[in-house]
């Protein structure tokens, strides 16, 4: 039995809007949830932007599970912090994250924690915290404070916390936000997630159960739910990613520590790449211009991220395999007719702070696949179309009344 995991979220029955994020990669052997905090709109984008950069942990055996993890986390306190000096609106934004990495074999997991989510064993003999609580002490009656999160600027020493544990196959471990921790009774809780192994309930039973549990309980708050049944896994291929390693420059030095120009596999091709493996950066520079008929091809597990571009020239069409993603952020689109996304089942495509001023466009998202919309400006209504049954969340997607002035992209 392979790796079995799967996710599930919900705003809530008093909450407007969903802070929470969560990445779920049986293939990478790499979860994740993250609870944004700021309320509303910043703390959505803090929690997608430490999501974004869990994404990026690179699938190499080589590397440690425990310092790629924490790496990850305070490249996304450092980007989270870069975003709310661009917009002094967010400042104050953050969000806690716990994050687990299968090693080869799946036998050990590796963890790396910051704030009050949470991450479970469950095995023979019966549950296990992983995590430790970053809380201040509680008083007069209220909660208590999270005392670490990813947006903090007084952040000082090792403030990521990370672990190893070992775990046999048929466990679960299960990854949650206070949305459920804080709601359900921890004996409750307990007694259910070792019922949940014992009848070897699968990945999505486990979180659609738990979520409920939650919910049943009052649903005061965002909750979020990454459980993952263990079995069998391998993550690569020892040759093949060391040739990798030696393509891309990496320099592995003792005790695990790395150099990376950048984070870790980007890359700043000069225009549409053909094909994505791993994670691929079509950052800030000259406007893109987009040969006609151009097709990009995102293979399973990896990442196109195209930020603070101006689209314009023929069309353009981008492939999304099972668990790829594609981010289209901070850029204007004005291509001759269509920039068409086609998404997998399973896969992701986010875009934020994007302008249409020329053409469409144009997702194609199958039951399962994920698309995610925040600051959308349209040209027309006809700008955007959304085909497929696939999850939409749309946040602010906004018709502009008269003629869009002439603009240009701000990273």
């Amino acid at each position: 039995m392979a790796l079995d995991g799967a996710a599930r979220t919900h705003a809530g029955k008093t909450r407007t809007t969903n802070e929470d994020a969560w990445l779920c990669r049986p293939a990478a052997g790499i979860f994740a949830v993250v609870d944004g905090l700021g309320g509303e709109e910043a703390g959505e984008v803090a929690a997608a932007i430490a999501v974004a950069a869990l994404s990026e942990v690179p699938d190499l055996p080589e590397l440690p599970g425990e310092t790629v993890l924490a790496q990850a986390l305070r490249v996304a306190r450092d980007r989270i912090l870069d975003e709310a000096d661009r917009d002094p609106s967010k400042e104050g934004m953050g969000a806690v994250a716990t994050a687990l990495r299968f090693d080869d074999a799946g036998q050990m997991v590796s963890i790396a924690h910051v704030g009050d989510t949470r991450a479970y064993l469950v095995s023979a003999g019966g549950v296990r915290q992983l995590s430790k609580d970053h809380v201040a002490e509680a008083s007069g009656g209220h909660k208590a404070r999270v005392a670490r999160d990813l947006g903090r600027r007084d952040l000082r020493g090792e403030w990521v916390e990370t672990s190893r544990s070992r775990v046999s196959r048929g466990d679960i471990v299960v990854l949650c936000s206070d949305g459920l921790h804080d709601v359900v009774p921890s004996a409750e809780l307990a007694e259910e997630l070792v019922r949940l192994r014992a009848e070897a309930k699968t990945a999505d039973a486990i979180a659609t159960r738990l979520v409920a549990m939650a919910l049943a309980a009052g649903g005061p708050d965002n909750v979020t739910v990454v459980a993952v049944r263990v079995g069998r896994f391998r993550r690569g291929g020892g040759a093949k990613s060391r040739a990798k390693l030696a393509r891309i420059g990496v320099l592995i030095a003792v005790a695990g520590a790395f150099a990376v120009g950048g984070w870790w596999l980007s890359a700043r091709p000069g225009g549409v790449p053909k094909a994505v493996v791993g994670v691929v950066d079509v950052g800030p520079s000259k406007p893109l211009t987009v040969t006609a008929a151009s097709r990009t091809e995102v293979t399973p597990e990896g990442v196109l991220r195209v930020i603070g571009q101006r689209l314009d020239g023929g069309d353009w069409t981008v492939l999304v395999a099972a668990g790829a993603s594609f981010h289209l952020e901070r850029s204007v689109l004005a291509v001759d007719r269509d920039l068409v996304v086609e998404l997998s089942p399973a896969a992701e495509f986010l875009a934020r702070d994007l302008r249409i001023e020329a053409g469409r466009l144009r997702v194609l998202a199958p039951d399962g696949a994920r698309v995610i919309l925040e600051h959308i400006t349209l040209a027309g209504p006809d700008s955007l179309v959304i085909e497929g049954a696939g999850l939409v969340s749309r946040h602010d997607v906004r018709l502009t009344e008269g003629p869009l002035p002439s603009s240009s992209v701000t990273p």
